[in-house]
């Protein structure tokens, strides 16, 4: 077994006095680095380590942090354009929750890696809007590179994903479209309310199409009563009312799940 040094060279205990424009820092050790609104330009740190490093208010043009390992750091007030952030790690770093909206690559399951080392590094400073933000970004962009790795026409996708592997794609976005309808994969109490109203209302169409005796207002309210336990007159079959008791416990489980999920976070 043949083996290479691999040291990296160690930069520390330094601030950037002025602007910096097309330097390589790739590969390196930043440690204890120190800039206050300055430009980097055509930067690359990629597969460098940053750790206790300042950075705030600074602005970041087409730099590369492919790789990058960044750790308790702050970054807050920085702005990125055109950068490079494949592949890259965060931990106990101080960011805007804007880095969500504006620094994700391109392809979908890169997006999804970066945003899970971007959810547990907020969890580290304790941004929870942030969290949960990045979850429901997470949760989006898994159910697009499912779609991609079972339906895109691009060589990308059609190359790496054939066959059965395929199959077995199409299976998991289905049974991902379903869980987004029923209550947004874990992420939305909103979806769970309207599943429950979508389901008050179909099952009293279905009643007033298929029982004569009740008419659409009546069958409406009927059901309406049933979902939550109370009694009306003309009340539902025992059957029905048994399947819309079990979908009303089905419901507030999900519901309860949300919200230990969103607690828990805290």
């Amino acid at each position: 077994m043949d083996l290479v040094d691999h040291s990296k060279p160690i930069i520390e205990n330094k601030e950037f006095s002025s602007d910096v424009r097309d330097q390589d820092l790739a590969r390196q050790v930043l440690r204890r680095v120190y800039a206050v609104e300055k430009i980097f330009i055509d930067v690359s740190f990629k597969q460098s380590e940053i750790s206790e490093c300042y950075f705030r208010n600074c602005r970041f043009i087409r730099c590369d942090f492919t790789g990058a390992s960044i750790r308790r750091s702050n970054f807050r007030g920085s702005q990125y354009e055109e950068c490079k952030f494949q592949y890259s790690t965060w931990e106990h770093t101080q960011l805007d929750e804007e880095f969500l909206e504006n620094c994700l690559p391109s392809e979908e399951n890169l997006a999804r890696d970066l945003v899970r080392s971007l959810r547990v590094n907020f969890g580290h400073i304790g941004n929870y809007a942030a969290i949960n933000k990045a979850a429901s970004i997470e949760v989006m962009l898994t159910g697009q590179h499912l779609f991609h790795a079972a339906y895109s026409k691009q060589s990308y996708y059609r190359s790496k994903y054939k066959g059965w592997v395929r199959v077995l794609h199409s299976a998991r976005h289905a049974r991902w479209k379903a869980l987004d309808l029923l209550w947004g994969n874990g992420e939305s109490i909103v979806r769970i309310l309207l599943t429950g109203v979508s389901i008050v209302i179909l099952w009293a169409i279905v009643l007033a199409w298929s029982n004569p005796q009740f008419s659409w207002p009546q069958s409406l309210f009927a059901v309406a009563h049933a979902f939550w336990g109370v009694t009306s007159s003309p009340s539902l079959p025992g059957h029905q009312l048994t399947l819309l008791t079990i979908v009303r416990f089905v419901l507030f489980g999900l519901f309860m799940a949300i919200l230990v999920k969103r607690l828990a976070r805290r």
